[in-house]
């Protein structure tokens, strides 16, 4: 693990930091105010630079992860070398297997991101401890294979602007934390990111974009942002795509 990250702030507070599990899409509390000061007491806070890796994929899964704030991405690498986007990770979003040795995919920081880390060790012995907490877990787990099953899905069969608007979909989750206005949108991620999620060519990323502004879907605003310029026009788009 690179040794430069930061650590400090053993045992902060996990109780403003709700860990999600529920529909796809939904943000709810996944833990109750007690369980959550358990976790607190075998955490620790690490901070990330944007670009910086916070685990590659096949190292030895040393922590679960509990993003505070800042938005990272989980990816892995084709034979041919080209990236997938498995997920874009957010604040409450966990990264790190639930089970098994090692971490299945690599994350890396988009922006700078600040994170809960809970000593796998430790946190074994806590859930072996609390079946409640430990079934929280698995519901966490549950909800992660249905954001992959929709992610796969969107990828198999859905249009480019089906893809693009099943992203802003979910990107617009997590405006709060992000701090866009309302009806905005915010892009952290360059376009190449967006390509490899959505598994198009970045130049049908663009295209695609324009459609969907020429059809008064959205506006560009710029790189970073987009704003949905009528709530009913955005859902009939989506539902139509679907």
């Amino acid at each position: 693990m690179n040794k430069s990250r930061k650590h400090a702030d053993s045992g902060a507070s996990l109780g403003a930091v709700p860990l999600r599990a529920d529909k796809i899409g939904a943000a709810s509390p996944m833990l109750s105010i007690e369980a959550r000061q358990r976790l607190a007491l075998i955490a620790s806070i690490r901070h990330f630079s944007a670009g910086e890796i916070l685990f590659h994929e096949g190292d030895e899964a040393a922590f679960i992860f509990n993003i505070i704030s800042g938005v990272a991405k989980s990816y892995s690498f084709l034979p041919d070398g080209r990236e997938v986007i498995q997920a874009f990770l957010f604040a409450n979003d966990l990264m790190g297997p639930l089970g098994g040795e090692s971490f299945i995919n690599t994350v890396k920081a988009i922006t700078p991101v600040v994170a809960y880390t809970l000593p796998l060790p430790a946190l074994v012995k806590l859930l072996r401890s609390d079946p409640g907490l430990q079934w929280q877990f698995l519901i966490k787990a549950c909800h992660e294979l249905r954001q992959a099953q929709q992610h796969a899905i969107a990828l198999s069969q859905n249009s480019a602007k089906q893809r693009l608007l099943m992203l802003f979909n979910l990107l617009r989750l997590h405006n709060e934390p992000l701090g866009a206005s309302a009806g905005h949108i915010q892009l952290p991620m360059p376009r190449t990111d967006i390509a490899d999620y959505t598994g198009l060519a970045v130049e049908t990323v663009s295209r695609a974009l324009h459609q969907l502004q020429r059809e008064g879907v959205i506006r560009l605003i710029n790189q970073h942002c987009i704003e949905i310029t009528n709530e009913s026009t955005f859902a009939s788009a989506l539902a139509m795509e679907i």
